[in-house]
């Protein structure tokens, strides 16, 4: 069937994806290097961003590997361009729509300026993104992306003959089991993948840091994802991170103050009963992982009753409690708390994806009805910065990094327009075509 922006529009609504709809209306037959371009356009006066954000961007981009000099040099690249692309989780390698939201930033990124990728580290390790996992597609046997030498390569073997009898997509897990509903955010390297990490192809291999047991699997996995992208997409300045973990260290800094926006929203009873009136009362300030029958899995704590209470875990509402928990590891901010830094406290533009910007929409909405935030910047904040797609061949079959690292000759089709890098994408959003 034919889709033109009137009948995106019309699909989308009845998919109750409304923000995304009246986006695509406007964009569908767009050109795609235009979208690219208008992306970038720099955002309107907002106030310097805040000194704590700063300083908890270049923490966390000298956790990754770079020295001092350098992570200083980078947030004033950031600084200048206040533009973050949040669409992606933190995982090992990424998929067809990572990648094809990828090509669709750099194409319109400024000269001499940096794509910074937050990558959200505060989902399970079986996310959508199989965060634990080598992706490829089955273009690809397994022997291809790991040598028949491997310890574990006669279970891998089976996992693989299982998942195709039901998918064109493969993945190799780098991770056990027991690890399978645990939170990426603090996560260590398991053994596991250390063990495999020498039998990979030589592609992936070279591109790969060196894993060792016990270390941070978000550095390795955002030191992985900047060398591949910068493998595909050479001659462009990229840097990916962990998003959490600075906002995780941004909230060290700032809750202490007893006259910052968040103190008074966490600690303030009126404040955050009137902002809870219009949030859901499912609204997820933190996640945890949590124990239960021998396994660990991540829960996501709300408020209630003065307590930050998930399933099978509760805290005591109180900065003292609140700071130990984040010094420890133990709480990673969820997403509430990582948009309402960035976009309506700091004035980033966050590029996101087909769900970010429906509830960006919703929190934008929310934070100019309650009026407690600096209402110019949120009124003026871009958070409708649409990077979304899916890379597929000529035969619509799907396109991974891995792929383009062991030799697929495929070029990403840039003379197409908007509609056309979604259309892969329209079945997963409750469209048919």
């Amino acid at each position: 069937m034919p889709i033109d922006r009137k009948s995106i529009r019309t699909l989308l609504q009845n998919a109750k994806r409304p923000v995304l709809a009246d986006i695509l209306g406007k964009l569908w037959d767009l050109p795609l290097v235009e979208h690219a371009d208008a992306i970038w356009e720099k955002p309107g006066s907002h106030p310097p961003m805040e000194k704590e954000i700063l300083e908890s961007f270049e923490s966390e981009f000298c956790r990754i590997g770079l020295t001092r000099e350098q992570a200083k040099e980078y947030c004033s690249s950031l600084q200048k361009t206040r533009i973050l692309q949040t669409a992606t989780h933190s995982t090992a390698t990424e998929g067809p729509t990572f990648l094809a939201l990828h090509y669709l930033a750099l194409m319109g990124l400024p000269p001499r300026e940096t794509y910074f990728v937050g990558a959200y580290s505060g989902v399970s390790f079986a996310n959508s993104a199989w965060s634990g996992c080598l992706n490829y597609s089955n273009r690809f046997d397994l022997e291809t992306i790991i040598s028949s030498q491997a310890t574990e390569f006669a279970r891998l073997k089976r996992s693989d003959a299982d998942r195709s009898r039901d998918s064109a997509e493969r993945r190799i897990s780098l991770i056990p089991g027991k690890m399978r509903d645990a939170g990426v955010f603090k996560s260590r390297i398991p053994q596991k993948l250390v063990n495999l990490q020498p039998y990979f192809a030589e592609p992936i291999r070279k591109i790969s840091p060196t894993a060792v047991c016990g270390d941070d699997f978000t550095v390795w996995s955002s030191q992985f994802c900047t060398n591949q992208l910068r493998q595909i997409i050479p001659e462009k300045s990229l840097l990916y991170f962990d998003l959490n973990e600075v906002i995780s260290n941004y909230l060290l800094k700032v809750l202490k103050n007893s006259s910052h926006p968040l103190h008074r929203l966490l600690f303030d009873r009126k404040i955050r009963e009137r902002v809870l009136e219009e949030f859901p009362g499912e609204t997820t300030f933190f996640t945890v992982e949590v124990i239960r029958k021998n396994k660990i899995r991540q829960e996501a704590l709300i408020i209630k009753d003065e307590m930050l209470k998930s399933e099978n875990y509760q805290i005591e509402l109180s900065l003292e409690k609140i700071i130990h928990g984040l010094e420890k590891g133990l709480l990673c901010p969820g997403l509430f708390l990582v948009f309402t830094v960035l976009s309506f406290i700091n004035g980033l533009t966050c590029f996101g994806s087909f769900e970010q910007v429906e509830y960006l929409a919703e929190f934008k909405r929310r934070w100019i009805k309650i009026g407690f935030l600096e209402q110019e910047l949120v009124r003026t904040v871009n958070i409708t910065a649409l990077t979304s797609g899916r890379c597929v061949d000529e035969n619509e079959t799907v396109v991974h990094p891995l792929d383009l690292l062991l030799g697929l000759e495929w070029s990403f089709p840039e003379n197409i327009t908007v509609g056309e890098l979604m259309k892969p994408l329209l079945g997963r959003l409750g469209v048919a075509v």
